[in-house]
């Protein structure tokens, strides 16, 4: 009789532990699969263009040469770049012939997001590579062009952090000198 109640006290208290363990096992696969989809979420909000918007408005960079290329880091994140191409090409439009070093010419820049290019936008390097900015958008007014800058585009974001602006100072000075129009 005392090995049938031992038997049973047994079986009894090894159903008991399996089915705490088991649960707790549940829990726990819930809590971490959780954390895990709360954690995919954050990665996933922090890889994309409005986030690198938010990094080049609040975040601070610094200029790096990577292969003897002029690149600008985020200190935030160093996955998030801004690179300069390599090779610019000859560029002339109204508003840039108002510098006496005639030389000019259209860059690329591309946003990176752990070596991804996310978006290319065009800078236009000035007065022999003394001013760098955006290019401006255009507008024809009576078959005239105008152009602009609007203070809150991207561009001018990105050129906050790998503007040059030589004598003028900033965007505004530049773009007085060359006739280009400033928005919001």
């Amino acid at each position: 009789m005392e090995i049938v109640l031992l038997i049973v006290g047994a079986l009894i208290g090894g159903a008991i532990s399996w089915f705490i363990t088991h649960r707790y096992s549940e829990k726990s696969t819930e809590d971490n699969k959780k954390v895990i989809d709360e954690l995919s979420k954050d990665i996933k909000a922090t890889n994309t263009l409005q986030y690198f918007e938010t990094l080049l408005e609040t975040g601070k960079w610094k200029s790096e040469s990577i292969n003897h290329n002029e690149v600008w880091v985020s200190q935030d994140n160093t996955t998030f770049q801004i690179h300069k191409g390599e090779e610019g090409t000859l560029f002339q439009e109204a508003w840039t012939e108002v510098y006496i070093n005639q030389s000019t010419q259209k860059y690329s820049v591309y946003l990176k997001i752990d070596n991804s290019i996310i978006k290319e936008l065009h800078f236009i390097s000035l007065d022999g590579g003394r001013i760098f900015v955006p290019m401006p958008d255009q507008l024809f007014v009576k078959k005239k062009p105008q152009y602009l800058w609007n203070l809150n585009s991207l561009e001018l974001k990105v050129c906050k952090i790998v503007g040059d602006y030589y004598i003028h100072k900033n965007i505004e000075g530049v773009a007085k000198n060359s006739g280009i129009m400033l928005t919001n």
